[in-house]
């Protein structure tokens, strides 16, 4: 069962009349190796907003997008199919450094009117880990730089570019995955959250290819 770690980037707005849009989606897919676990494949995609297509100027200082590279980019449904398509259809756990980039991949796929059921088994590392390192009783949360150092990893890459934090994020996954408890759950199953088709196979029968023909079989517990 592999693990997607993944992270979102998304835009800065200080207007109120606009909410923040994901413009970078980035993941690594985690899975036993013949040496434990390791990192089998990555994704990248930048998203182009739906809403204010221009990026501000404090957008691009704080992530180093560029303007060229989102013109480029998918819109969010088309970016969030992709992504899909590359987890696959077998069962996997989504985990994430916070509870942010589930609540904004809920509320975009809410925004579009896209299907939330293939959000499963989500687990938000940051408390998880952060819990284990409190002092004295005190919670207090970890960011990610603080947790790699913790671990005696060197961040690498940039920060707040997707798929470099990914990648950071699933390094403190593999070196604390004893110290992890994943649960298992499904966005479609919480409180006022409708699903609609987000994929479709070309083939209707063919469960194999689609990423919720085994939706059945992704509560299974962590092995």
């Amino acid at each position: 069962m592999p693990y997607i770690i993944y992270d979102l980037e998304f835009t800065v707005s200080r207007n109120t009349r606009y909410s923040s849009e994901i413009i970078d989606i980035g993941a690594v897919k985690v899975t036993e190796g013949e040496n434990g676990l390791c990192v089998s494949d990555t994704f990248h995609t930048y998203v182009r907003p739906s809403n204010k297509s221009v990026l501000s100027a404090d957008t691009i200082q704080f992530t180093g997008i560029t303007q060229k590279d989102i013109d480029a980019a998918p819109l969010f449904p088309e970016a969030l199919n992709q992504f899909i398509a590359w987890m696959g259809s077998e069962s996997y756990y989504m985990c994430s450094w916070g509870p942010d980039d589930r609540t904004k991949l809920i509320s975009h796929c809410r925004t579009h009117q896209l299907d939330v059921a293939w959000i499963t088994n989500h687990n938000d590392l940051q408390q998880q880990w952060s819990r284990t390192v409190r002092k004295e009783g005190k919670f207090r949360q970890l960011g990610l730089a603080q947790a790699l150092e913790l671990c005696g990893i060197e961040f690498d890459g940039t920060q707040h570019r997707a798929l470099d934090d990914a990648i950071n994020t699933a390094k403190v996954f593999m070196h604390q995955f004893d110290q992890f408890n994943l649960e298992t759950n499904c966005a479609a199953d919480d409180e006022g959250i409708t699903s609609k088709v987000v994929y479709s196979s070309s083939t209707e029968d063919d469960d194999n290819d689609s990423p919720f023909g085994n939706l059945a079989h992704l509560f299974k517990t962590k092995e």
